[in-house]
């Protein structure tokens, strides 16, 4: 049967593809029965099989992360490209065949870093080669970015196209609504952060995983802005588009006239705004037109004063200085270091949303007057100890050096140590108090941790009977590289017998390899054989695996039977 048919039988029925299975793994029989010159030949070379690697991937040690991209370049021209998987490996899920030349250069990039290991490229071979990096930070990773739209417009990305990106890339989007139709908002599936979901003209920061981004229109309706009085400012559609599709985002802004001071937001019908007493708001637009009125008042001055002044900053947020009787006003209190915000008063005396609150808001009177931010002393007395917690570096799998900085004030020698633990676990456990004499920087190595785990840590002083502590920090361990990583489908010659055991470790896969190794790659016939094999086995052992039933089957059937005879028979064809 030639190899285009058997192809053909893979694809039809299960009943008539079983039967022509047989033939298939007959040449898995025959495989290891030839010992050597009973193939015939065949009449032309066959042509060169692609050199096929694969192996781990790690950078300083600990695996790289999943979908960073690994590159193949025969004599540095670029032949192959695939990823890394979620355990740091590569070419196992897709196999990774690098076409090429007999005894060309083979150099790998991860991640765009050239790879410490090369290797000499030879046809139908078969390489674990574990590729390191060296360089400190995890090379970056791109991740697949689709763009789509509901009726009523489409979405572009400006000057760039739909590609890969690296996480953390900023993606210009353009989203362009047909007559009678008005843009409403963007989404991301699975998720992502624009800089405006509600802009037709925004930006998107990719995240670290693949995700969709669609533009949402809808049918628009008019809108109407006036003044109260006119006399007051003017109300303005920051995007004047005058009309605007149910749910989108609509910009307002109040302009003032001179001697006047805005008060509020109105509607009708009546919409939710982002902040109705804002100068410059927001609401979600109606499924019908609507009318917005901006309310202006005569104004009166705002006076912000410190006691003490050295304290700080009392600030008034929106920076007029005269408002309109009713108007909402935010203020904020800025302390300078040594001291605290106390409290507001305010003359005459005004209502405040919290008069213990930095940032606040009151309700301006028909009248001048003047609020004062009150602060209180609280610089620590000189000569006592600090202590501040470092962030965590050289974080791996299963350690992290945790830092601390701290002075000894007028307390000679002091005492440091950090407490520690997982983020879930409830009790802390702590390092050995270590004896200081002068301020300084203190480390500690933490081993023995779990891989992917988030843990948290403070750095402690002691001095006399007090223990003061630093800000809880976090860091979270690397992901773990797994056991006997190496061993995992160490074989891929024999890709059959990997299906049928559903493991390339098996004891007897690796009897099958020297069968391959010591008898028929040592001549002619039988090195044609195993091309011919590589070329076709491959579809068969994919339809093998999908099925226990046939895995079953296989491995006692066939797989079993003729490892059982090769390995009888090993004393032979060895010598």
């Amino acid at each position: 049967m030639s190899i285009v048919r058997a192809r053909r039988t893979i694809n039809k029925s299960t009943g008539r593809s079983a039967g022509k299975l047989t033939g298939a793994l007959a040449l898995l029989l025959a495989l290891c029965l030839i010992a050597g010159g009973v193939m015939p030949a065949y009449a032309d070379e066959p042509p060169p099989m692609p050199h096929q690697f694969y192996g781990t991937v790690s950078l300083d040690g600990d695996p790289v992360q999943q979908g960073t991209l690994v590159e193949a370049f025969v004599d540095d021209v670029k032949q192959a490209e695939t990823t890394v998987d979620g355990v740091g490996r590569y070419g196992y899920n897709p196999i990774f065949r690098v076409p090429g030349t007999a005894g060309a250069t083979v150099t790998f990039h991860v991640g765009g870093t050239k790879a410490d290991e090369d290797a000499t490229w030879e046809s139908g071979k078969v390489q674990e080669l574990n590729l390191t990096i060296h360089g400190g930070t995890q090379p970056p990773v791109q991740y697949n970015l689709t763009i789509s739209s509901t009726a009523g417009g489409s979405v572009t990305i400006p000057g760039e196209g739909v590609f890969p990106y690296y996480a953390g890339t900023q993606v210009h989007l353009l989203a362009e609504a047909e007559a009678g139709y008005g843009f409403v908002n963007w989404t991301a599936n699975p998720t992502g952060t624009f800089a405006d979901a509600s802009a037709a003209n925004t930006t998107f920061i990719m995240p670290a995983q693949a995700v969709t981004v669609t533009a949402h229109f809808g049918l628009v309706y008019n809108l109407v802005l006036t003044e109260d009085p006119v006399a007051g400012g003017d109300a303005v559609d920051v995007d004047a588009k005058g009309a605007y599709a149910a749910g989108a985002t609509v910009r307002i802004r109040a302009e003032l006239a001179a001697g006047y001071g805005f008060v509020n937001w109105t509607s009708n019908p009546t919409v939710t705004f982002g902040d109705a007493t804002a100068a410059e708001t927001t609401f979600a637009m109606s499924a019908q037109a609507v009318t917005i009125i901006a309310h202006f008042g005569v104004a009166y001055n705002l006076t912000m004063t410190e006691d003490p002044v050295a304290g700080g900053d009392a600030i008034d947020v929106a920076g007029r200085g005269a408002y309109a009787a009713g108007a909402t006003i935010r203020i904020r209190a800025a302390a300078n270091p040594g001291y605290a915000f106390g409290n507001w008063t305010a003359s005459p005396a005004v209502t405040f949303g919290s008069i213990t609150a930095a940032e606040t808001t009151f309700t301006m009177l028909a009248q001048a007057l003047t609020v004062t931010a009150h602060f209180a002393d609280v610089s620590p007395p000189p000569g006592v100890p600090t202590v501040t917690t470092l962030a965590t570096t050289d974080i791996s799998s299963y350690a992290g050096t945790i830092h601390m900085s701290y002075t000894v004030g007028y307390f000679i020698p002091v005492e440091v140590r950090f407490a520690c633990k997982r983020l879930t676990d409830p009790a802390w456990f702590y390092t050995t108090w270590v004896s200081r004499t002068a301020d300084g920087n203190y480390t500690e190595v933490l081993t023995g941790l779990v891989s992917q785990t988030q843990y948290e840590f403070k750095g402690q002083l002691r001095y006399g009977s007090t223990v003061i502590e630093g800000v809880t920090r976090q860091f979270t361990t690397a992901t773990g590289s797994g056991t006997n990583l190496n061993d995992l489908l160490a074989n891929f010659g024999c890709f059959i017998a990997t299906a049928a055991y559903g493991t390339p470790t098996a004891e007897q896969i690796n009897v099958l390899r020297d069968f391959r190794d010591v008898v028929l790659l040592k001549s002619t016939l039988g090195s044609q054989f195993v091309a011919l094999y590589y070329r076709l086995s491959p579809p068969v052992a994919d339809f093998i695996a999908r099925s226990d039933l046939l895995r079953t089957l296989v491995r006692e059937l066939l797989v079993d039977p003729i490892v059982w005879l090769v390995g009888a028979t090993a004393d032979t064809w060895r010598n």
